[in-house]
């Protein structure tokens, strides 16, 4: 309907546009073809008049150049202009008072040089005079014809140009009346649309008061817009109660959890406490004991975004109520926002102090029992060895066999001994960890010197390799040789009779690495990324005597010294074993 109305509003103007352009056409026309006839009939005439005179000049001068001898310029000047006044006297009607006259001068040109009569000299002069005054009389006439239509033209042009000019004027006027009125219907129901709109996006939903104010597509516009402002109220209700259920739901979460949960916002103010950590902060200082512990870490998740787990120990965080220490495993995370200023960093702080004494206790117990252990272990292996020395008389073959098999489990028995202690004392960090200046040259000589006698026995070949000008490094040299001595004593247990194992130290970018390089089997690519864990061994190797704990030990003494281990396979076999470790800061 609102289509039908625009047409209908529109069609008055483009009527009246229409009928302008006819008009102007036909006029145009009009006035071409009346010029055009007006060029072909009157200028035409005043054009063949002026020939016709130019003719009868040059007759005259034909013949008086004649009589006065000069024949051929005559006779040129004949030509020249005979064909003129006789195409004159063949086409106009003998009532033209110029067509005899021309008539008689031609009879007195063709008299002169046709017949060769001799002319009348005396009537000549008259007779051009005649046809010159006839002439421009023809032309005068043609000339107040043409002024006479030019003004006819001219009326009607300036006719045309005020028809013309008073259409567009109207035109104008009603288009202006036109566009108004479909203005008033168009634009009042979206003045309307366009403040509810205004209200729903101030958070005002209700449009039940709204009527439509036409019956057309507009009407139909402002329908679904009705709808759409019910959905969007509808949507919006559902969404405030499930914000609110969810709300409900995250407060009785961390309101029931009994670890502290605390959320910081950009001010790195406390913006929120469960009633864990309200407990907690009554107890403990947020500014003097717990802030300075988390600061570092609190940086970095407003600065990166990235969440934070701690899972080692080392990384606790740790207060003391009453007389008690506890101990915190903290966990970070970032909520986003667009606004800068309302990001905030969420913190749980995870009790862990029954998990961190539980440790603790365990590793007392596995050194305890173990240093226990040891002492029988000890006594019944040199009560063997006393036997197998037979100083306590004769053994059969088969007792010896089993004496001997005895005492090798004894002696295994004790290595499992030596690295459970081992690994109890490195969890307990413990202070018998001396670092000293050591050169890579030394740590690697003591530990090839140890295993010169065991590499012989199965045929290898031990090398030493050791780059010149290494920086010292700072290490407890007992546990770097207990470190580079399980890597060594792998590398010979796995290795092959006739093949070579190397013990290296070489510059590894900023770091010392200290290595052992096998011919051995080598391990299976899944194989190198759990190779440090405690009791793993590779299924390659499973049947070959040994626990999985010397290269747990490893990693820890290159933890104890701030270093890193690695794994590298060979080609076309074997292992390169690592320890890489910081060079010792220059001496002041």
């Amino acid at each position: 309907m609102l289509r039908s109305k625009l047409y209908m509003g529109m069609l008055p103007v483009a009527g009246l546009l229409i009928l302008v352009c006819m008009y102007s056409v036909y006029n145009h026309a009009k006035l071409s073809s009346e010029l055009d006839r007006l060029q072909v009939e009157q200028y035409g005439s005043i054009s063949q008049v002026e020939r016709v005179l130019l003719a009868t000049s040059q007759l005259e001068r034909a013949i008086l150049l004649h009589l006065e001898g000069e024949k051929e310029l005559a006779k040129n000047a004949y030509e020249r202009s005979r064909p003129v006044l006789e195409e004159w006297v063949a086409t106009r009607k003998e009532e033209e008072k110029l067509t005899p006259l021309l008539r008689n001068l031609l009879s007195m040109g063709r008299a002169v040089f046709e017949t060769k009569e001799r002319a009348i000299v005396a009537h000549l002069q008259p007779l051009v005079e005649q046809i010159e005054d006839e002439g421009f009389r023809s032309i005068s006439g043609n000339n107040s014809v043409i002024k006479a239509t030019n003004e006819v033209l001219r009326g009607d042009s300036q006719t045309h140009f005020y028809v013309v000019v008073s259409a567009i004027v109207a035109s104008v006027f009603l288009m202006g009346f036109v566009s108004y009125q479909l203005s008033q219907r168009i634009l009042k129901p979206i003045d309307a649309l366009t403040e509810s709109a205004t209200r729903i996006g101030d958070g005002r939903y209700d449009m039940a008061a709204y009527t439509p104010s036409s019956k057309d597509e507009i009407a139909r516009l402002e329908n679904a817009f009705v709808e759409m402002a019910a959905r969007i109220a509808e949507y919006q209700r559902l969404s405030d109660l499930q914000v609110a259920r969810t709300r409900r739901r995250m407060e009785e979460c961390f309101s029931n959890l009994p670890n502290p949960v605390i959320f910081l916002n950009a001010a790195r103010d406390l913006a929120y406490q469960n009633p864990a950590a309200k407990e907690l902060l009554e107890l403990v200082s947020w500014e003097d004991e717990l802030l300075p512990q988390l600061a570092v870490r609190v940086e970095t998740v407003f600065g990166t975004g990235e969440e934070v787990l701690e899972t080692d120990f080392d990384e606790t965080v740790s207060v003391k109520i009453g007389n008690e220490p506890r101990f915190f495993l903290p966990l970070f995370v970032r909520v986003d926002s667009d606004a800068v200023d309302e990001i905030e960093c969420g913190l749980v702080l995870q009790d862990i102090t029954q998990l961190r004494l539980s440790d603790e206790l365990k590793s007392d117990m596995v050194a305890t029992i173990s240093h226990e252990i040891k002492t029988p272990v000890t006594s019944a292996t040199m009560a063997l060895h006393l036997v197998l020395e037979k100083s306590l008389g004769e053994l059969t073959e088969d007792q010896e066999d089993m004496l001997q098999t005895a005492t090798d489990d004894l002696a295994r028995l004790r290595r499992m001994l030596d690295h459970f202690l081992e690994i109890a004392r490195l969890e307990r960090k413990s202070p018998r960890l001396h670092a000293v200046r050591e050169s890579p040259l030394r740590i690697v000589s003591s530990v090839i010197d140890a295993f010169g006698m065991p590499a012989q026995g199965k045929d290898i070949q031990l090398v030493s390799n050791v780059e010149e000008s290494l920086p010292p490094v700072l290490v407890d040299l007992k546990a770097m040789e207990v470190g580079l001595s399980n890597y060594l004593s792998n590398a010979i247990k796995f290795s092959p009779p006739g093949s070579r194992v190397v013990v290296y130290a070489a510059l590894a970018g900023s770091r010392v690495r200290f290595g052992v390089r096998d011919e051995g089997p080598g391990l299976a690519a899944e194989d190198l990324e759990t190779v440090f864990e405690k009791f793993y061994r590779s299924r390659r190797h499973r049947a070959v005597d040994g626990v999985g704990l010397g290269l747990s030990i490893v990693k820890d003494i290159a933890i104890a010294h701030e270093g890193t281990v690695g794994c590298l396979p060979l080609e076309p076999q074997g292992c390169d074993f690592f320890i890489e470790l910081d060079p010792a800061p220059e001496e002041s």
